[in-house]
């Protein structure tokens, strides 16, 4: 290499080599079907009531494929008579009076899960040990460098974390949490969960906000989120008042919470394409890989196949340039 190139290189180099700087602390919200798990896990929920309702000599699956036949005609009858059509709707205000349109047919599939009895006197103990096993035989996958991920995460004692979920169980929940880390046990988790009765109800951010709206839309999301952030201020868990909030999530009912001011949206992609970001397509919201992520004022949408990925990115591990 000639002597002026090594000079040129040498004195770049000196005066180019990254730093480390320190993670800004941050609040993170997560989804769980599909963002924490790679599949939904409502499927998994339903066969584990019916199971157990076969152990009272209950035969309840042809009320779950009721559930999810009349589930189908609502939601199929919704979509051919709602309007806009999906290839009209060409703003996020479009698309989001769209997805809050839901909301009715969300309810009275709800109401049928709860008429069907199959999570009648299943306690949370049950919930939560069913959660550890789903993981440990399979029935759950976990995404990748989710572990990794929370580790990062919660080594920074100003970052919050917590859940965001239109789950069935908040306790299965923390059951699959508690293979991820042990760093996530009483972690604050904003679920639906079945009672004795086996009445879906919904639950706040601790167990006095109970009972709560349940959450099934995307406009029920971003009120559980307002609510978790608002919890963490007034207890004064949050380092910072202005402190930034990252919200993950995978599907249309995370879309105003990814899309919320000041939220770090980011959204899971396994092979970097999915129903919602053809959506955010459409609607002209531009979205990046979270490896281009960049601390910024004006409001961005990243995206990331996995854990890994987010864990590898500038947003947890920054080099000021």
């Amino acid at each position: 290499m000639p002597i002026d190139v090594q000079v040129k290189e040498s004195c770049y180099m000196a005066t180019h080599t990254p730093k480390l700087s320190i993670p800004r602390p941050r609040a993170f919200v997560l989804d769980f079907d599909g963002t924490i798990t790679t599949k939904d896990t409502i499927d998994t929920l339903a066969q584990f009531g019916i199971s157990k309702q076969a152990t009272r000599g209950l035969d309840l699956k042809g009320e779950w494929d009721e559930v999810v036949t009349k589930y189908g005609e609502d939601f199929s009858t919704h979509v051919e008579n709602y309007r806009p059509v999906k290839e009209d709707r060409r703003t996020l205000k479009e698309e989001v009076n769209y997805c809050r349109s839901l909301k009715e047919i969300e309810k009275r599939s709800f109401g049928r899960i709860t008429s069907s009895g199959i999570f009648k006197g299943i306690d949370a103990g049950e919930w939560h040990d069913f959660g550890v096993h789903s993981v440990e035989n399979g029935l759950v996958k976990l995404r990748n460098g989710i572990g990794k991920f929370v580790s990062e995460v919660m080594a920074n004692n100003g970052n919050m974390c917590g859940i965001v979920s239109v789950n069935f169980s908040r306790y299965f929940i923390r059951g699959v949490l508690a293979q991820v880390s042990s760093a996530l046990d009483g972690i604050n988790i904003i679920a639906n969960a079945a009672n004795a009765a086996g009445i879906l109800e919904g639950f706040g951010v601790s167990d006095k906000s109970h009972p709560a709206q349940v959450i099934a839309t995307s406009e029920d999301k971003l009120a559980a989120l307002k609510d978790m952030l608002g919890f963490w201020r007034s207890n004064g868990h949050l380092a910072e008042t202005n402190m930034d909030t990252v919200y993950i999530g995978d599907s249309g009912t995370d879309i105003e919470c990814l899309m919320e001011d000041r939220i770090i949206g980011i959204v899971i992609l396994e092979d970097g394409q999915s129903s919602l970001m053809e959506t955010f397509k459409r609607v002209g919201v531009e979205v990046f890989h979270i490896r281009d992520f960049r601390e910024k004022s004006e409001k961005s949408v990243y995206w990331a196949r996995d854990f890994e990925e987010i864990a590898q990115s500038p947003l947890i591990n920054p080099i000021s340039r």
